[in-house]
């Protein structure tokens, strides 16, 4: 009994026992490949001393369908320069490569034209580290076998290099399993089209733990979009199209099927994260982003009955109905849209919108002097409508009370409490004659008691001065508060001298009237220094009269 080809490992009649691989157990033929320390290929038997140097040639030394495994020792390099440098053309080998960051066995391309073949079926290659040496590589792997599988590989652009694909299909590579794929992109280099690209309708697809993230424009970095595939799986898939067109970060044919879950899909701008979402079955958690440092959207038509649908339907309650709609089947349509007809009595089916119009239409300021009763603005009127004084057809209550405040009694007062003294001004009129109402003056400091009486006198801007009122008794009996009123019924009337600060003067209807000029005081008698104060209740006979 010979030693096992794997040291330290356990032989039994010759069948090495060795752990299970990726999915399945492997009892056949190991071979070792070995490019730094192995022998020449034909002067090495492949055991784990005398390696092979490539494992192009470790292929050609297994036996099809025997479960055969080829190692790729740490530190091995593939040189793949042309079409076919590395075929794995024997059915059901497995190609597991050792090791781990640089030092992991590495196929490398170096030729535009290189391309691995995997064109027997039922192979898998495990761990595989690929380098795009060369710039402008058209196609790194080329699958047309059937259940074709590699798992967790790392795919590498050396600086400046890039592949237009990396992996590529023909329409014979069903069940073909990728399962654990990271891309490590150069930034420069030729355009990247695509980094995974099926052909053909295909059966079974299976990409699992797929992370790219690149510029990719005329295809995308996950691309099944070139025929209808069926039963694909699409899990845990992180997939970033950093080209600005935007172009979608996954393709599918708009007739592909199969199930989806937990797949990110990320691009430039824009809601086009997928190509189509194909009758594919996407999970909640298919998200797509085209915002750093957001949440992202759901991929996939939400169902109407899902928590997506019913959002959906909220959202459409949202948004703006036709023109004047006079459906009630949404808020929206209750509410209305902008540009609705203003609506000015109650009628059936107009929106707030439009009933506001109208509320808005009847509170706006009216043209001046507006003789139509169409809004209610139009009955109040505008600030500068013309005064009305007599009863008239169409005018605004803003001119009937201005003519109404025009004409109205009024107040005034002096500016401050005086002296009695011999001819001074008490009351300034301007813009037109006045009806004195009443006119009072109240004791506001009681003086020295002097034998003083009073008499009012009107001074106009045109005619001549004349006294107005009588004169007063004697006032040395007035203390604070003491009034003397006039209520004038003729020109010689005395007012009434009240020492309580309360009581009833003389009455008449008729009424003393001035032009414009001053009102002054006439006081006769022995001097008084009580100081006194006065004011004037009257009519205004012309609009624009004040008194001061």
């Amino acid at each position: 009994m010979t030693i096992t080809r794997v040291p330290h490992g356990l032989s039994v009649y010759g069948i090495p026992v060795i752990p299970q691989l990726a999915d399945r157990p492997h009892t056949g033929n190991v071979f070792w490949v070995d490019s730094v320390n192995g022998s020449t290929n034909n002067g090495g038997d492949g055991s784990y001393d005398a390696p092979f140097t490539t494992i192009d040639y470790a292929i050609g030394q297994c036996t099809a369908n025997n479960d055969d495994v080829i190692f790729a020792k740490q530190g091995h390099i593939e040189t793949i320069s042309a079409a076919g440098s590395l075929t794995s053309d024997v059915a059901g080998v497995t190609v597991v490569f050792l090791g781990d960051g640089a030092k992991r066995a590495t196929l490398s391309f170096t030729g535009t034209a290189a391309t691995i073949v995997a064109s027997a079926a039922n192979c898998q290659f495990i761990r595989p580290r690929l380098l795009t040496s060369i710039d402008a590589v058209v196609s790194g792997i080329v699958v047309s076998g059937t259940d074709f599988k590699m798992y967790d590989v790392e795919d590498y652009d050396a600086a400046a290099k890039a592949s237009t694909i990396m992996v590529l299909t023909t329409s014979a590579a069903h069940r073909l399993v990728i399962d654990g794929y990271k891309y490590f992109a150069s930034t420069t280099g030729t355009q990247k089209t695509d980094r995974i690209k099926t052909v053909g309708a295909l059966d079974g697809v299976v990409l699992r733990n797929i992370d790219i993230s690149g510029d990719f424009t005329g295809g995308y970095p996950v691309n099944l979009a070139n025929a209808a595939c069926t039963n694909i799986i699409l899990e845990n898939i992180n997939s970033n199209n950093t080209n600005s067109g935007p172009v979608a970060a996954i393709g599918l044919h708009a007739n592909t099927t199969g199930f989806a879950k937990n797949v990110k899909a990320r691009v430039a701008s824009g809601t086009t994260y997928v190509s189509s979402v194909s009758k594919v079955q996407w999970a909640e958690d298919c998200e797509g982003f085209n915002t750093d440092g957001y949440g992202g959207e759901p991929i996939g038509t939400p169902v109407a009955s899902g928590v997506e649908g019913k959002i959906d339907v909220i959202d459409g309650y949202f948004d703006v109905p036709t023109a004047d709609a006079t459906t009630d089947a949404t808020m929206r349509d209750v509410i209305g849209k902008k540009n609705d007809a203003a609506v000015n009595a109650v009628t059936t089916n107009k929106s707030v919108m439009a009933y506001t119009k109208g509320i808005i239409n009847e509170i706006t300021v009216p043209t001046e002097n507006v003789a139509d009763n169409a809004f209610i603005n139009d009955v109040i009127g505008n600030k500068a409508d013309a005064a009305i004084y007599a009863l008239a057809t169409d005018k605004s209550l803003a001119a009937y009370l201005k003519g109404i405040l025009a004409t109205a009694p009024r107040t005034a007062q002096s500016a401050s409490a005086t002296t009695l003294t011999n001819a001074a001004t008490l009351f300034t009129i301007a813009n037109g004659p006045i009806a004195i109402e009443y006119l009072i003056s109240i004791c506001i400091a009681t003086g020295d008691g002097g034998a003083a009486t009073l008499q009012y006198n009107s001074a106009p801007t045109v005619g001549s001065a004349a006294t107005i009122s009588g004169a007063t008794g004697s006032l040395a009996t007035a203390v604070a508060g003491s009034m003397v009123v006039f209520i004038g019924t003729a020109l010689a009337t005395a007012p009434t001298f009240l020492t309580t600060g309360h009581g009833v003067a003389s009455t008449g209807t008729s009424k003393i009237v001035v032009n414009e000029g001053v009102i002054t005081s006439v006081v006769g008698g022995s001097a008084s220094t009580a100081t006194w104060k006065h004011y004037l209740r009257y009519t205004p006979l012309a609009t624009g009269v004040t008194v001061s």
